[in-house]
């Protein structure tokens, strides 16, 4: 360590403490809807408004397919990478988040998101969605929701209170997925 010539230390600055982490997982059954039903319909990152509840903004901010060009999919869903960012907002509560891909697994039936932005007081956020079976398939589906994330420090906020939400927001994403894949059989 080196003294200035006042006598005051230089090179040193204490650790910072790290940030609380709030870690958990929700998810809800889709009793009757096969698993590639539900996927199909999680799976389209751009399109959350039609089955979170909530949401009614969803929009491509950046990138769609390895190309930048808006290619569909035969079920007319655009394509997606990782790295592809959507803004999703609440315009009667006033809330927004910009989102960002980190992994879309079909195989496996897996989103991996993370939060860059938002007006809710998120730091890191990272969600993880997948659609499960149920019974080998014969009970229908399962959605799971897990995050990962430092603790939110704007008022109102808890480890709980995000958990609650995240579990209504679960269960209502079921719901109108299985009512999406029972329109669409």
């Amino acid at each position: 360590m080196e003294v200035d010539g006042e006598g005051a230390q230089q090179g040193w600055a204490p650790a910072a403490a790290a940030p609380e982490q709030w870690r958990g997982a929700v998810e809800a059954a889709l009793p009757g809807t096969p698993a590639g039903a539900a996927w199909a319909h999680v799976a389209s990152f751009f399109s959350a408004h039609r089955y979170l509840p909530g949401i009614d903004v969803c929009e491509r901010v950046t990138g769609a397919s390895s190309e930048e060009e808006e290619e569909e999919d035969d079920g007319g869903r655009l394509l997606i990478t990782p790295g592809c960012v959507r803004q999703v907002a609440s315009s009667a509560a006033g809330l927004w988040a910009r989102e960002q891909l980190l992994e879309a697994d079909h195989g496996a039936r897996r989103l991996r998101y993370a939060v860059v932005d938002s007006n809710m007081g998120f730091g890191r956020y990272v969600a993880t969605l997948r659609v499960l079976d149920l019974d080998g398939g014969e009970g229908g589906c399962m959605i799971s929701w897990a995050f990962e994330c430092d603790a939110v420090k704007a008022e109102g906020w808890s480890e709980a209170a995000l958990v609650a939400r995240l579990g209504a927001s679960v269960k209502g994403m079921a719901e109108r997925v299985q009512q999406l894949a029972a329109v669409a059989q």
